[in-house]
């Protein structure tokens, strides 16, 4: 399992060189620069990141094969001990970053006389080769600059993503007790049409690429996505879910939230939301989204906005016919967002994911399998062998004891509900309305797995 890691690792690497040169619209001479530019980078030794040869053919693969295309090709000896591990290799990455200007043959010196193994046959170029693939993928030092307003040219350039705190609600699973919500959402840099937002109540789930993956559903595939650094922004399965897409994963710096300035001046714009939803009694997360999403559309996305003198961000985003949306397929979407895991069968050819138990058959007993599945759907989980999908997995519904069902306690009286409010209603016949002069419209709920929280708003 950590070598399928590191295979993805290297071929997101990969894909973060040459991203730049895959971005659509690029002019020639533009994209002559850009080649320019990836092939003069250097590692701290002064040694280019990558040759011509390298860079053109890692093109070819990602343009013939997709993200695929940029994993290393397994070894015959795949699984044997060469030349340099793992732990051998993340402590020259340590004394690497420690210390920039140290030499290879420093660092070697360093892993020598500290004892570590395999450090006494390490050359100094093959510990040189090996940095250069692990840290190409770090961003480059940001050079200080003095800030300025920017906007993207057309819809779906650059999209910008942030996480806000939301209201408390009953928790279904601990009666008496409350639990937090996060609301995730996807601006567009141009016209500043919110592309998916959703409120969520576990940040431990993949929430920011079930987000984005109803945000494409609805608007296409951006170009780019720009995001903090955050842990639900810089997981693994969401770097590898862009590089899939062709998308950029831009970061922005540490502490410098005036770089996602619209996404956050959205974010105060959600404020007007929450002092409406105060004078809703609101129990479910289901019922916070469907407020939510009606408010979104009806007051925000078609309503007027000041950048753009009074029109609406859909019409703004509707309106910019000069780039044409980048559309995907239900199916190649799901591919996108999957996660993978080996998992090793039994005697009767059964695994274990997730808690649950699942069937491969008796054919692939006692055999280490990939397993392939979407985090959010765990009833069917793909099943790949050497390289090819085997059969699609069912989960295993097994007998269980009747469970012990307690008494609970007699409900008490409420205190006075509040009146309402009368924002969250007028808002809620405006999008009745809209949707009675629609009709025929496609319901994006039918596309996804989950919940899609666009009402099937186009």
């Amino acid at each position: 399992m950590d070598r399928e890691r590191e295979l993805r690792d290297v071929a997101l690497a990969r894909f973060q060189l040459i991203g730049p040169l895959l971005e659509p619209g690029l002019d020639p001479a533009r994209w002559r620069q850009i080649r320019r530019d990836i092939l003069a980078r250097t590692d701290a030794t002064g040694k280019p990141v990558i040759s011509e040869r390298t860079l053109r053919r890692h093109l070819q693969a990602y343009r013939t094969h997709g993200f695929a295309g940029l994993l290393p090709r397994r070894r015959k000896d795949a699984g044997q001990l060469r030349a340099i591990g793992p732990e051998l290799l993340n402590e020259a990455i340590r004394l690497k970053q420690e210390l920039p200007t140290r030499s290879m043959e420093d660092i070697r010196l360093i892993l020598v006389s500290e004892n570590w193994p395999g450090a006494e046959k390490l050359k100094p170029s093959t510990l040189a080769r090996y940095l250069a693939t692990r840290l190409a993928s770090l961003p480059p030092t940001a050079q200080q600059e003095s800030r300025r307003r920017f906007q993207r040219e057309h819809r779906n350039e650059l999209w910008q993503a942030d996480l806000k705190y939301g209201p408390y609600l009953p928790d279904p699973r601990q009666p008496g007790r409350k639990v937090r919500t996060y609301l995730l959402s996807f601006i567009d840099d141009y016209s500043r049409l919110i592309t998916h937002a959703q409120f969520y109540v576990d940040q431990r789930q993949p929430i920011i690429e079930d987000c984005l993956r109803k945000a494409i559903l609805k608007r296409g595939v951006p170009d780019r996505v720009y995001v903090d650094n955050g842990k639900v922004f810089v997981s693994h399965w969401f770097q590898v879910a862009c590089a899939r897409l062709n998308i950029r994963h831009l970061r922005a710096a540490p502490y410098d939230p005036a770089a996602k300035g619209k996404i956050e001046r959205w974010m105060r714009t959600v404020d007007s939301f929450l002092a409406e939803l105060a004078l809703v009694q609101v129990s479910t997360l289901e019922e916070l989204n469907q407020r939510f999403w009606i408010w979104l559309e009806e007051h925000y996305n078609h309503g007027p906005h000041s950048a753009w003198g009074g029109k609406s961000p859909v019409a703004v985003f509707d309106a910019d016919q000069a780039k044409p949306l980048r559309l995907v397929y239900v199916d190649d979407l799901r591919e996108a967002f999957l996660w993978e895991e080996t998992r090793r069968t039994d005697a009767t050819g059964c695994f274990k994911l997730k808690g649950a138990l699942y069937d491969a058959g008796p054919e692939l007993a006692r055999l280490t399998v990939a397993v392939r599945f979407d985090p959010f759907d765990l009833e069917r989980v793909e099943v790949w062998y050497k390289g090819q999908k085997v059969t699609t997995a069912r989960k295993l519904e097994l007998t269980r004891k009747p469970a012990v069902t307690h008494r609970q306690p007699p409900p008490t009286e409420s205190a006075a509900s509040p009146t309402g409010s009368r924002l969250l209603e007028a808002l809620a016949k405006k999008a009745q309305e809209r949707r009675q002069r629609r009709l025929g419209a496609i319901s994006f709920r039918d596309l996804s797995p989950t919940t899609d929280g666009g009402n099937g708003h186009v």
